[in-house]
């Protein structure tokens, strides 16, 4: 037999638990971090409490509990129109960081804090960048954020809302004016372009000139060495007399012109004797010079 009262026990246990859970989250009010909670007797402010934990309990049915968070938030408000300088209207959209710092003021002092924000900003926005110069615009200067800031958050502090900053994320003109301006900045572009591409080239044949500039001047440093350098080889050959003489024998033979040397076999059997016969303008101006075997080194023709 299985004891059923221990099955019961196991199951009222957890069941009393979650009773136990859902009874504390129902009667005891609980503030989170970063939070604000207010408690209302009668539709009045009692107390308030910021910090985390236990704030009170729901026990009594003439006390009402608000739960306000106090983190940093942000909202977008787009297309806020004003107009710059040269009166053309400028839209601009603007993103808005904030928290509640009171929530007191923030719940009961306007209807409805968001809405009051958003009108605030574009009234705000209106006045305090109308007449301004385009050209802020377009940079985004921070004076633009920087004055705005001021204005919304001197406003909203009155209904309990802080203003970290209101910054400018972007800025539309009108078609016809962003056109012209479009057309201007290219305008520029293309003569920025052609003072770098004349500035390029007079830079490119600055440094040619140079370059052959240089050139010329190791090639002529080269030039000077070489000769210096063959001096010195004929230096060394004249203190060898023997090189020397057969250096200028070579040199005297390189001048012979190939075309005008006639060679031919000696008459002796069994024996090769080689001959050469030349004439040569540098030896000989007048005749023909002889061989050893009196045959002449005028070429003949065939």
């Amino acid at each position: 037999m299985f004891d059923t009262s221990f099955f019961i026990g196991l199951a009222i246990a957890p069941a009393a638990v979650l009773v136990g859970i859902f009874l504390w989250k129902q009667l005891v009010v609980v503030n989170p971090e970063s939070h604000e909670t207010l408690q209302l007797r009668f539709g009045r402010l009692n107390n308030r409490t910021h910090e985390t934990g236990v704030a009170g309990s729901r026990l009594a049915p003439y006390d009402r509990w608000i739960t306000v968070s106090r983190q940093w938030d942000e909202r977008l408000v787009r297309a806020v129109e004003t107009n710059d300088s040269q009166g053309t209207m400028v839209k601009v959209d603007l993103r808005v960081m904030f928290r509640i710092a009171d929530g007191d003021r923030a719940l009961f002092t306007v209807h409805d804090w968001e809405e009051a924000l958003e009108s605030t900003v574009i009234h705000e926005a209106g006045a305090a960048l109308a007449g301004r110069d385009r050209e802020r615009f377009l940079r985004n200067s921070p004076e633009l954020s920087t004055g705005l800031t001021t204005h919304v958050r001197a406003t909203m502090a009155a209904y309990g809302i802080e203003i970290r900053d209101v910054r400018i994320l972007n800025v539309e003109l009108r078609p016809e004016v962003a056109r012209q301006m479009f057309e201007a900045v290219a305008a520029r572009l293309e003569v920025a372009k052609g003072e770098y591409e004349e500035r390029g080239r007079t830079e490119a044949a600055l440094r040619l000139a140079r370059t052959e500039q240089h050139v010329a001047e190791l090639e002529a440093q080269a030039k000077a060495e070489n000769l210096k350098a063959v001096g010195r080889a004929y230096q060394d050959l004249r203190r060898r007399p023997e090189i020397f003489e057969a250096y200028t024998d070579l040199y005297r033979l390189s001048q012979l012109d190939p075309a005008r040397v006639v060679s031919f076999d000696g008459f002796d059997e069994g024996e090769l004797s080689r001959a050469a016969l030349v004439e040569s303008d540098l030896d000989h101006e007048g005749g023909a010079p002889r061989g050893r075997n009196g045959v002449s080194s005028r070429p003949t023709t065939t």
